[in-house]
């Protein structure tokens, strides 16, 4: 009997479930469909406890404070630095395949609203921990992680005088951790059940006349992929072919669900088990690389929206706009993490920035699942990337 690995079943899930989609009666569909959302939830389930207790844990077993700071400051470097990276290759990729060639005016959804902006301090206001029940309840998980932060940091300063609190969270996670791995075995099904609704809904004609805007963004996610194999061999060592199996689970699951939270569990455990990266460290980079590492969702997409908006409208991108839209991409990965519709939003940020009509974000909200899969995918890409390199950093240093 032939065996299947764990991430090739989450595959066989994808075409399968693709194909399924495509010739199985709507009645069949409407019953595999649910099945797909219960996937969702279950692992919705495990995000706040998880996060929570891994990265209280993760603190207690830091030596000082001192190592939190050298974690943090090096955790917002590598996310800027490939979110950098991120929106020159979107910005470059969306000039050469031109994306909006071709597309008219008339494709423009009638009654589009364009998102709201949320102001500065209002962001900074949502990431700060108030009623935790009630920010958990509509989703907001960056305060979560805060409050867990404030936690850790509270418990590794007072050190000996809090070791039944820190046992109760160290045990605590690793009870969250087996009850994760029940759920992502799981994986295959639920990933079988998402694609049979994707499948079902998107036909040749809805593709067609975005195909290159597709295309474009595939390709620029594909080009991250690979500069992220080359940080992985050049800062860890490591073989970039072993290190993409290690945490292909996550890196599927991701295209599957486009939710880099919903992931986060899968991405946590193919880390700590696969690579071989600490929990202390996994812990406290992982849970801010769902929420603020948005490679794909806040740096390439709007990057491509940009160009699309601009051929589209007829407006010549200066030298000085493609270079403010590289920046404000950069930054907006990080001003917006924790705000539903998170690439909608960016893409908003970064059209206003250099005053490009935000009608042009209405072309594309059609085909956003399609695109979403791969941005996501990119997105937990990049937060794997960044914590094994950060580990390893962080060996040196101990």
């Amino acid at each position: 009997m032939i065996k299947i690995g764990f991430g090739n079943k989450c595959l066989l899930g994808l075409i399968l479930g693709l194909t399924a989609g495509k010739l199985l009666p709507q009645e069949a569909i409407d019953v595999i469909t649910p099945f797909g959302s219960i996937f969702i939830k279950l692992l919705q389930f495990v995000v706040v406890p998880l996060t929570f207790s891994t990265i209280i844990a993760s603190f207690a077993k830091l030596d000082n404070i001192d190592v939190v700071r050298q974690l943090g400051v090096k955790t917002i470097f590598w996310f800027m630095f490939t979110a950098f990276i991120a929106a020159i290759i979107g910005v470059a990729t969306g000039l050469f395949i031109n994306p909006g060639d071709g597309i008219s005016l008339s494709n423009v959804v009638s009654g589009y609203q364009a998102r709201e902006i949320p102001s500065l301090s209002q962001t900074f206001l949502d990431m700060v921990p108030g009623n935790l029940i009630s920010q958990i309840a509509n989703g907001k998980i960056i305060p979560v992680i805060i409050a867990a932060i404030f936690f850790g940091i509270a418990i590794t300063s007072l050190s000996e005088k809090t070791q039944t609190v820190q046992k109760f969270f160290d045990e605590f996670s690793q009870l969250m951790f087996v009850i994760t791995r029940k759920i992502i075995r799981l994986s295959p099904y639920g990933i079988f059940a998402l694609l049979t609704d994707v499948g079902n809904h998107y036909g040749l004609a809805t593709l067609l006349p975005l195909i290159k805007f597709i295309i474009a963004i595939y390709v620029a996610c594909t080009l991250q992929l690979i500069v992220y194999a080359i940080l992985i061999m050049v800062k860890t060592r490591r073989n970039p072919i072993t290190f993409f199996k290690q945490i292909y689970p996550a890196m599927i699951t991701a295209f599957t669900t486009s939710s880099s939270l919903g992931t986060l569990p899968v991405t946590i455990e193919s880390l700590v088990d696969n690579v071989g990266t600490s929990k202390q460290v996994t812990g406290f980079v992982a849970p801010l690389s769902a929420t603020m590492k948005m490679d794909g969702c806040g740096a390439i997409y709007p990057a491509i929206v940009c160009v699309l908006t601009a051929t589209v409208f007829g407006i010549h991108l200066t030298s000085i706009q493609l270079i403010t839209i590289v920046l404000t991409a950069t930054v907006a990965t990080i001003g917006t993490a924790g705000v539903p519709g998170t690439a909608s939003i960016m893409a908003t940020v970064v059209l206003s920035s250099v005053g490009l009509p935000l009608e042009g974000l209405a072309l594309v909200i059609g085909i956003d699942k399609i695109v979403d899969m791969m941005r996501t995918m990119t997105n937990v890409t990049g937060g794997a990337v960044c914590t094994t390199i950060i580990n390893d950093s962080y060996k040196k240093t101990a």
